[in-house]
């Protein structure tokens, strides 16, 4: 903790450096720090009420950076005063990022100074609130995390995305909720095991029951990065008017990339990391789907099912007026084969064991059979002259 005397004088580049915490360095600029905090998974791992708090606090902090020594002093009042939030919501996200490492305490804030020497005890030293001044800091990279991650970026790699937490962890609480990302790993629900999922579920096959449902929303998980980043119990209830309007898998994959009137949609971001709220990407993109009266449009699947009986109705009422013209002519049809109205019907063709066609060598095995029979027959012709001459 700096014992500066005089609040205009800059804090030294020593103690700047004695205060950034372990495994982090100092932000290049604010625009740096700022960037990090935002694309930090850690952050984006926070729901989006929580985000967008952070962010405020965060915003506030980096705008009172030093342009050279990256050194903020805000108050805790001022933040409260252009955020409008609590104060405890302030100091909570503050101890957030200064248990994270983002801010390095220089110098504690204070409203006064124990005097050595004197009886008095806690006295007032003049100076009046001292606010507390932080370093903006940013965790160091190193060379294999630098390559793991352009490699996870190269390949458009996303894990499943962890327990999201609402607000940092307040050191008033028991111990064991200090580390909310893993508070509730002990008391792990089997049941919501994915691996217990089967994501083999058919992309053209519709669900019937809860159950199907949820092998399909594991499958969907399977096919899409971004899903993946949501459980399938949250994406049953999430495309729950989907899947009552008859939805398939590969009706969803398609409304997602392809809106009503077969235009595309157009992807900003180059990794599902960037996306905050997956939900609500997830609502956005199925909305084209959806008519002014919240009910759903009909689907690509429906579409071609329609359009295939539409065809089918077509070529029975043309083979109708064929046979009225042929009957009015005074022609009659030849009987159509068993094999044809079979497959109408939607049945299989089953041929009878009498009309199948006998099974034996065919022309080439034949001719060729012939063909060695005669040379046969010359062969003993010719043996049969010889004897003759030579009993002669």
């Amino acid at each position: 903790m700096s014992d500066l005397p005089d609040l205009m004088q800059a804090p030294s580049r020593a103690l700047i450096a004695a205060s950034v915490p372990r495994g982090m360095r100092r932000a290049g600029s604010q625009k740096v720090w700022l960037r990090t905090l935002k694309e930090h998974p850690e952050v984006l791992e926070l729901r989006c009420d929580g985000y967008a708090n952070l962010m405020r606090v965060a915003n506030l902090i980096v705008w009172a950076a030093d342009w050279d020594t990256m050194c903020a002093r805000p108050t805790i009042g001022r933040i409260v005063e252009v955020t409008g939030l609590g104060k405890a919501t302030v100091k909570r996200w503050v101890r957030w990022l200064r248990v994270r490492g983002w801010l390095g305490v220089v110098e504690q804030g204070t409203t006064c100074q124990y005097r050595k020497g004197t009886m008095a005890g806690l006295l007032d030293d003049g100076l009046g609130n001292r606010a507390a001044v932080w370093v903006l800091c940013v965790p160091r990279v190193s060379a294999r995390d630098r390559a793991d991650l352009h490699r996870d970026q190269g390949h458009g790699h996303a894990a499943d995305q962890p327990e999201q937490i609402s607000e940092p962890p307040s050191r008033s609480l028991p111990k064991r909720d200090l580390d909310p990302t893993r508070a509730r790993e002990a008391r792990r629900d089997r049941s919501r095991d994915h691996s217990r999922i089967s994501p083999t579920w058919s992309l053209h096959a519709t669900p019937r029951t809860k159950r199907d449902r949820l092998l399909m929303c594991e499958r969907l998980r399977q096919e899409s990065p971004v899903l993946r980043l949501m459980t399938a119990w949250y994406l049953r209830w999430l495309l729950k008017p989907f899947l009552d309007a008859g939805a398939t898998a590969a009706d969803v994959l398609h409304g997602l990339d392809v809106r009503e009137d077969d235009s595309r949609w157009t992807y900003t971001w180059s990794s599902v990391r960037e996306i905050r709220n997956p939900a609500g990407w997830v609502r956005h993109r199925l909305a084209a789907w959806t008519g002014p009266d919240g009910l759903v449009l009909p689907l690509p699947s429906q579409r071609r099912a329609a359009a295939d009986a539409k065809r089918r109705a077509e070529q029975e009422a043309r083979r109708q007026e064929q046979e009225r013209l042929a009957a009015a002519a005074g022609l009659v049809p030849a009987p159509r084969p068993a094999a044809e109205l079979a497959v109408e019907a939607g049945l299989e063709a089953v041929v009878p064991a009498s009309a199948a066609p006998a099974a034996g060598p065919n022309a080439a095995y034949r001719s060729a059979r012939a063909e060695l029979e005669r040379r046969r027959r010359e062969k003993e012709a010719m043996l049969e002259a010889w004897l003759a001459r030579r009993s002669s």
